[in-house]
């Protein structure tokens, strides 16, 4: 189930906050969100709602690639980053009330 509007902003906001306190380095809550807009149409695209995390990693770092962010070098955005950001989307949406499945 995709988030609603507000709740996106929260999510990403909380995110943000949870990468920055347990890495010590900085990504911001827009870029979280932006990831988070790509990954429901990547699931969309592909008709695949239960993609797996390493999947949609890949497939997301080829789109933010394509939207020329900084991916896969020093102090940009890799694959196990976004396996993180998924984790704790699934965190977000448990304690929300609408978890996901995933393969």
């Amino acid at each position: 189930m995709p988030l609603d509007q507000s709740m996106s902003a929260q999510c990403a906001d909380w995110i943000a906050e949870q990468l920055t306190e347990e890495y010590g380095g900085f990504i911001s809550a827009e870029a979280i969100d932006a990831m988070l807009e790509f990954e429901e149409e990547i699931r969309e695209a592909r008709g695949d709602p239960m993609m797996s995390h390493p999947e949609m990693a890949e497939a997301l770092i080829a789109k933010l690639a394509e939207e020329g962010a900084p991916v896969n070098v020093y102090g940009g955005i890799n694959t196990p980053m976004l396996v993180e950001v998924l984790h704790l989307e699934d965190e977000f949406r448990a304690n929300w009330g609408a978890p996901r499945r995933v393969r």
